[in-house]
């Protein structure tokens, strides 16, 4: 394992290097960055900020009430559990959901996190109940509290338009709804209320 991480660390530097040189020399025919200035860039894109302190708050274990609103005429409210831990340093969360829908057992698993080259917030989603994957990208609103995320949900030859929104509304509780948008129409598809186990 040491050194497979050791191989990984000296490509990912020799890679820097080469960038670097092919960046030196074509410094000097049109004014690009330099390789002191790659490097400074390469640090700074790379050092976690305020907003993934934000989704830290995410960490821990949390009991689940999950309301549906696309199974059936009425919607049906099951529950589960999600722990959710930081990863590389702090610069992603990672969550496992268990829990029920449609009835039946439902996992999933969740890489959320902010992008500091695009300055956006992003959300992928996987689940037993598919072999894909969701991907959202967000930005947070100006009470620094509220996430929304949009994307994308395939569904066969299908293409749904997706909102989400998640409201950290203190340390120990977490809302997240979800809305899909079909035939035109925008409707509420779920709602999940997080509430930290202590």
């Amino acid at each position: 394992m040491r050194k497979l991480i050791l191989l990984t660390t000296m490509l990912t530097l020799a890679a820097v290097g080469a960038i670097g040189s092919a960046a030196t020399a074509q410094d000097a025919q049109d004014g690009q960055m330099d390789q002191k200035a790659m490097e400074e860039l390469m640090m700074k894109l790379a050092t976690p900020g305020p907003a993934h302190t934000l989704l830290h708050k995410l960490e821990g274990k949390w009991a689940t009430t999950m309301t549906s609103y696309m199974d059936g005429p009425e919607p049906v409210t099951s529950t589960g559990t999600m722990t959710s831990e930081q990863a590389m340093g702090g610069r992603y969360m990672v969550g496992h959901y268990t829990g029920e829908a449609m009835g039946m057992p439902f996992e999933g698993m969740s890489i959320d996190g902010f992008d500091n080259n695009t300055q956006k917030f992003f959300s992928i989603w996987l689940d037993n109940f598919g072999t894909g994957y969701y991907l959202a990208h967000g930005t947070l609103a100006s009470d620094g509290k509220t996430l929304t995320h949009t994307g994308t949900m395939s569904f066969g030859p299908m293409e749904i338009p997706t909102r989400s929104e998640t409201i950290f509304a203190d340390d120990d509780k977490v809302t997240f709804t979800m809305w899909h948008t079909m035939n035109g129409q925008e409707m509420k598809a779920m709602e999940i209320t997080y509430t930290r186990v202590k």
